[in-house]
């Protein structure tokens, strides 16, 4: 009886926690990122699907937008990569959830900067009624390595009229 338990309980302990589970990208996003992902690669880089992260915001004029982070590697057949951040307008269609492409940047790559997580924030509206977004970062500093940031930091960013600005 006891080895029975024993097995059991190690059993549920080699299961992963589902608070730890990152939320999955929606179907119909996923498509999207990989076609976005295609186009910016050189003809050697893939798309990473499975470091791909999003999150659906509320802008500061309560439109609501997609955000997502993707991850291209492999340019010129190397071992590279490059994040980018792309925001999506949702739309609902014949009972399903279509995302429109309002504008990608590159946000990241080795010896610049990453983001392990997706957590960006409406922090001000521009004169305009732009959103101005916050997302933490890592940043590469002299004694980091290329794929290792250490220094924590926030890249500021405008969406206005559909389109990204980084602010200094």
């Amino acid at each position: 009886m006891h080895a029975r338990l024993g097995l059991l309980l190690l059993a549920l302990l080699c299961q992963p926690a589902q608070a730890q589970t990152p939320a999955s990208t929606p179907k119909a996003l996923s498509a999207q990122v990989e076609r976005l992902a295609a186009l910016l690669g050189d003809g050697y880089a893939v798309g990473y699907p499975a470091a791909t992260m999003s999150q659906s915001l509320s802008l500061a004029d309560k439109h609501p937008v997609v955000l997502a982070v993707f991850t291209v590697e492999g340019y010129k057949g190397g071992n590279n990569f490059r994040q980018f951040l792309a925001a999506f307008s949702p739309e609902q269609a014949e009972g399903k959830t279509h995302y429109s492409l309002l504008d990608v940047i590159p946000i990241g790559a080795g010896g610049w900067r990453s983001l392990d997580k997706l957590e960006a924030k409406v922090t001000g509206q521009s004169k305009l009624g732009g959103s101005v977004l916050a997302l933490p970062a890592l940043e590469n500093i002299s004694d980091d390595a290329v794929n290792f940031p250490s220094k924590k930091t926030h890249i500021r960013l405008l969406l206005e009229q559909g389109r990204f600005k980084e602010i200094k």
